[in-house]
């Protein structure tokens, strides 16, 4: 006989008023979880909800859930509340928005800026009787007043009188009403209590499957983010991770991705579908895959020769990686020459799917090490490519410009003074400073000729031209640098346009040679000769 589902406690149904609301917050008995959304709401939106609320209109309902917390910094928006270790705090299932928006403006300390630096800075025009955010200009009128003086009623009362257009009964008395229409406003909070984590994942979609969605990263912390293992959160991983020196990982576009390959799913489902269909499905797994992405981040810097992660044109190596050294940790010296191969092609594949490709090259990971090899192989050109991919113009974020970077970096640019370049120590330092241009950037020279992996801020122009003076125009700095004698020759005579021209060239062929050192399309990918022994064995034809 089928039994009806057991019901969770039922949620406890009660009104709180926005005073006692926001005084809760700022005490720190009231917590958001680790993923913070970010500004997602921007001033309209903030302003909105204080109009709502004068007006009488309904906000909604908050959901939060009653459970223990740690003494930590709550981190409210742009506030820091210090909160106390307590066994029965409030957790925002449902209504951060709305309730960061309502603390903030309400409970941030005065005065406040006259500049729009969030949208949580909130005044009230009382001629109009409307709410507002400061102007661009920093010219906030006298009559306006800063939303946190109405939290208070003694605090109000006392201010009003040093407001500079106090003696105006009418605009006085908005004022007062104001303050106690927004103080007074009753907000429907329903709490839950639960162990069952199961139970409070089906209530966090549910809740969450309506305007504006949270994003899989903020997902995955919301639900993982507090299970006391080291690390827990994306944040957390993310940290230890750029302790390897390539650089953060991107929480949203690398890491989560990375997670699912970790457990062998398929990368282009939703966060949302694999929970549904296994709510234990990430348990536990940013601790579990520290390791397996350390091992992934040191083969690109020392196999693959990608020294940073701003430098890596498509995210597919990484995470498809992340599930080959899961399954297999201690791979062949010949798996791994094979895998840089494969890294490369993947790069230079100008008629790539990427999304089937991550999905495809997941799932070609199996418990047979060299078979996977092969397998993901089979999954990118065996040859070398038939167009161009030198771009025109120059974007650190595409991977073409990428490309040519990291055939830069092959070329082991050294400083002026002859010690090499630590590429990935640059980067980390400039960001994207760091490709710094050769010629002051023009709208003519906008090109990745004219960029140049030598420390330092600005065009490297006259350093360069110092240098040749003194050095003469054929040395191996210069060409370390991509900078031959016909090159140089023309940096001397300021010559931008036949500089850029003969740079261009030597880059455009070093891209190629690059790819072919690294990607070995003249070599066999065979596996190794133990595996087609075992093959021929098993009557299996290679």
């Amino acid at each position: 006989m089928t039994r009806p589902t057991e019901l969770i406690r039922r949620p406890e149904a009660k009104v709180e008023s926005v005073e006692d609301l926001a005084a809760k917050v700022l005490r720190g008995e009231v917590r958001v979880p680790r993923f913070q959304r970010g500004l997602a709401w921007g001033s309209k939106e903030v302003l909105d909800l204080f109009d709502s609320i004068y007006q009488g209109f309904p906000i909604g309902s908050l959901l939060l859930r009653k459970a223990g917390a740690r003494a930590e910094l709550v981190p409210i928006g742009p506030l820091q509340i210090p909160g106390e270790e307590i066994g029965n705090a409030l957790w925002v299932i449902d209504g951060q928005q709305r309730l960061t928006a309502l603390t903030v403006g309400l409970g941030r300390p005065v005065p406040l800026p006259t500049m729009p630096v969030d949208p949580y800075v909130v005044y009230l025009d009382p001629m109009d009787q409307a709410f507002k955010a400061p102007p661009k200009d920093g010219n906030v009128p006298t009559r306006w007043v800063p939303l946190p003086h109405l939290l208070n009623a003694a605090e109000l009362s006392e201010w009003i009188y040093r407001w500079p257009h106090s003696s105006e009964s009418e605009l006085r008395t908005v004022v007062f009403e104001a303050g106690k229409r927004l103080r007074e406003y009753k907000v429907p909070l329903y709490i839950i209590e639960t162990q069952d984590e199961e139970r409070l994942r089906t209530i966090f979609y549910r809740v969450n499957n309506s305007g504006k969605p949270l994003s899989w990263s903020e997902v995955h912390d919301a639900l993982y983010g507090h299970k006391g293992t080291e690390p827990s959160s994306l944040s957390e991983l993310a940290d230890r991770l750029e302790d390897v020196g390539m650089g953060r990982p991107d929480e949203q576009e690398q890491l989560l991705p990375c997670l699912v390959a970790f457990r062998g799913l398929d990368i282009t489902r939703s966060f949302g579908e694999h929970l549904r269909a296994d709510p234990k499905a990430f348990d536990g797994v940013v601790a579990a895959a520290l390791p397996v992405l350390r091992e992934v981040l040191g083969f690109l810097r020392a196999r693959a020769t990608i020294p940073h992660l701003r430098l890596l044109p498509y995210s597919t190596p990484l995470i498809v990686l992340t599930r080959f050294f899961k399954e297999h940790p201690e791979p062949s010296d010949r798996s791994l020459t094979l895998l840089v191969r494969w890294v490369w092609r993947t790069f230079l594949d100008p008629v790539r799917d990427d999304r089937v490709l991550k999905r495809r090259g997941v799932m070609a990971v199996t418990e047979d090490e060299e078979a996977s090899v092969q397998e993901l192989l089979a999954l990118v050109p065996p040859r070398p490519w038939d167009e161009r991919l030198f771009p025109n113009t120059f974007d650190a974020r595409s991977a073409e410009s990428r490309i040519v970077l990291l055939a830069m970096t092959a070329l082991v640019p050294r400083h002026l003074d002859g010690t090499p370049v630590d590429v990935a120590a640059l980067i980390n330092e400039y960001d994207v400073k760091a490709f710094r241009p050769l010629f002051p950037p023009t709208n003519g020279i906008q090109i990745p000729a004219n960029r140049i992996l030598l420390p330092g801020t600005g065009s490297a122009r006259e350093e360069l031209r110092h240098f040749i003076e003194a050095q003469g125009t054929d040395h191996e700095i210069l060409r370390s640098h991509a900078i031959t004698p016909v090159t140089a020759e023309a940096i001397l005579a300021n010559n931008i346009g036949e500089a850029l021209v003969q740079r261009t060239t030597f880059l455009d062929q070093k891209v190629m040679d690059t790819g072919y050192r690294f990607a070995e399309w003249d070599h066999t990918d065979r596996p190794s000769i133990d595996y087609l022994l075992r093959l021929a064995a098993d009557g299996v034809e290679a």
